[in-house]
């Protein structure tokens, strides 16, 4: 699995005998992280990215619009999260956390490593 951050969003698309479109692409947010899907071999030999962007949706973008995420062993935790559950699936959270010796917060941190598969 791999991420990449955006680093630039203009419109890349040049139609022969049109000026070329000076805009932002609506689908793309510099400075985000967004999940690239394997590439083929076609792709890359294009320098072409598959990128899953803004509306969920994979299409390709020139590879140079992205930065590859580099993954420090140091990571510390420094952004929060909320979500919001029913009575149930607290209690049931709290229940799987006692059993595993941990507060409810790093399980979830546990879980959300696990899922992400993402690199020490």
């Amino acid at each position: 699995m791999k991420y990449v951050r955006c680093l630039k969003n203009k419109a890349y698309i040049h139609f022969h005998g049109q000026p070329l479109r000076d805009e932002a692409l609506a689908s793309l947010t510099v400075g985000r992280v967004y999940k690239a899907l394997p590439p083929t071999e076609d792709e890359r030999r294009l320098g072409e990215l598959r990128i899953i962007d803004n509306e969920g949706e994979d299409y390709l973008y020139p590879a140079d619009y992205f930065e590859t995420v580099s993954f420090s062993a140091a990571r510390k935790p420094d952004e929060t999260a909320t979500i919001h559950l029913d009575a149930l699936t607290k209690d049931i959270l709290r229940a799987e956390a006692i059993a595993a010796r941990k507060t409810i917060s790093a399980l979830l941190r546990d879980w959300i490593d696990e899922r992400l598969d993402l690199p020490a």
